[in-house]
């Protein structure tokens, strides 16, 4: 019988409990501003107009929310909340490449640019909201091993994911629309949750999330967001400026791979193998049974340096 590999779900995160929470509380919000939008913006419909938002089958089910004016406008890759417009790096690359810019594209993004820079690929492991169905493709792969069917696992270039990038915001500029929405599961997600509420049925978009989470269980253990995401590939891009990085206490290691198999994206912290790829989720040091790992500011090097015996 094939030995069974260890799957992320085997692991217990034993530490940074606090950290885990506020991050979960993040992905939360970013969910419920997800489905809570238009929601809302039905239910508005609903009294204003009637019309398509009384034929939707989830007009019965509004009736109890209020009718109010929507703050949040948008959806996770562009939105605006309380007046303060927040854009998707990638989503504003492609826009930018076949209309130009102007002054007020620059301000919507330099907030996520600037929190990207700092803190590196956050959005993908704090709000992205493809998160919970990629946790859907990690459980069925965990039950799928317990079951004893063997699982692919298949390294696919990282680099593939930038060609794919480039690739989509040059046919942008030379299709002169947006092609990006198309591809990155959060604009997909968005597009096709607004769809199903309002007209009860999914689109197009609804296969390649589909199809991106059967890749994730049956091919590659989140290969998509690792090696093929567009937008992954930017973040990755920006992260690799953020100061903030997992330090390993060589010391406390014991080499038992747990923070290699917890990471998602395939950051190796065992063997400090982490670029910009690391979406600061924090698991592995969560995970790490001898508290090796942890969060420090500085570039790779400075903190791989071994640390002066006292009195040196």
């Amino acid at each position: 019988m094939p030995r069974r590999l260890l799957q992320p779900l085997d692991i217990t995160l034993r530490h940074g409990r606090r950290n885990q929470l506020v991050r979960r509380l993040f992905l939360g919000f970013s969910v419920l501003l997800t489905f809570g939008l238009p929601l809302l913006h039905l239910r508005a419909v609903s009294v204003e107009g009637a019309g398509l938002a009384a034929d939707s089958p989830w007009a019965r089910l509004i009736g109890w929310l209020p009718v109010v004016e929507v703050p949040f406008v948008g959806a996770p890759t562009s939105i605006a909340l309380f007046g303060i417009e927040l854009v998707d790096p990638l989503m504003w690359l492609g826009v930018a490449v076949h209309r130009g810019v102007s002054w007020p594209m620059v301000w919507t993004l330099l907030p996520g640019l600037v929190l990207v820079v700092l803190l590196g690929r956050f959005f993908c492991g704090w709000a992205c909201p493809y998160l919970p169905i990629l946790a859907a493709s990690n459980a069925a792969r965990w039950f799928l091993s317990r079951l004893g069917v063997p699982l692919k696992d298949v390294k696919v270039p990282r680099v593939t994911a930038r060609v794919a990038m480039v690739g989509v915001v040059l046919l942008s500029a030379l299709a002169g629309t947006q092609l990006l929405p198309l591809l990155y599961p959060p604009a997909i997600i968005g597009r096709e949750v607004f769809r199903a509420l309002f007209f009860g049925s999914l689109g197009a978009g609804a296969l390649v999330v589909g199809g991106a989470f059967l890749f994730d269980t049956f091919v590659s253990r989140a290969g998509f967001c690792r090696s093929l995401c567009p937008g992954g590939a930017m973040f990755s891009t920006l992260g690799a400026l953020s100061p903030l990085r997992v330090h390993r206490d060589i010391p406390k290691c014991t080499d038992c791979t747990v923070c290699d198999v917890v990471c998602n994206l395939g950051q190796l912290p065992m063997t400090d193998k982490l670029d910009g790829g690391c979406e600061r989720c924090g698991k592995c040091i969560a995970s790490c049974p001898t508290q090796a790992l942890s969060w420090k500011l500085g570039t790779p090097s400075a903190l791989r340096k071994p640390r002066e015996k006292p009195g040196t």
